[in-house]
C-alpha cells in the first residue's frame, strides 16, 4: 500500500504566507520611497556666477529670490520662468551687496529669506 504523507499544519502555512506578504510588502515600500526621494529632490536650475545673478537683479528680468542664509546661496527665478542659482563667499562683502540689490529690485513676486533653526540650547 501507499502511504499517503500528511501536509504541514494550517498554521504553518498561514505564518508562511504572512511573512512573505510582508516582505514583498516592505520591499514595495522601501522601492517607492527611495524612487520618490530621488524624484523630489531634483535641483532644476542652473548654477551661475553671483555677477550674474546682480546683473539680472539690477536689469529687473527677476520675479523672485530665496535666500538659504546658512548655505549662502540665493536662488532666482527670471521673468521667463528660469531658475538659477549662486553661492556667495564669506570673504569681501557680498551678502551685503545682494541684500542692497534684492531691497532696491522691486521684484513681483518678493523674496524669501530661510534662516536656520535654533534647537534650543543645542544647535547642530
Amino acid at each position: 500500500m501507499i502511504e499517503k504523507q500528511s501536509a504541514p499544519p494550517h498554521q504553518y502555512q498561514k505564518k508562511a504566507s504572512r511573512f512573505k506578504t510582508f516582505i514583498v510588502c516592505s520591499i514595495t515600500a522601501s522601492l517607492v520611497l527611495i524612487g520618490g526621494l530621488f524624484l523630489l529632490n531634483r535641483d532644476d536650475s542652473q548654477r551661475t556666477d553671483m555677477s550674474t545673478v546682480l546683473n539680472q537683479l539690477r536689469s529687473g528680468k527677476v520675479s523672485a529670490a530665496k535666500i538659504i542664509e546658512a548655505e549662502r546661496r540665493i536662488e532666482i527665478t527670471t521673468m521667463d520662468k528660469k531658475h538659477f542659482h549662486s553661492y556667495w563667499s564669506e570673504v569681501g562683502d557680498q551678502g551685503s551687496e545682494l541684500a542692497d540689490e534684492l531691497n532696491k529690485a522691486e521684484l513681483p513676486d518678493g523674496y524669501i529669506v530661510v534662516v536656520p533653526k535654533r534647537w534650543g540650547w543645542f544647535s547642530p
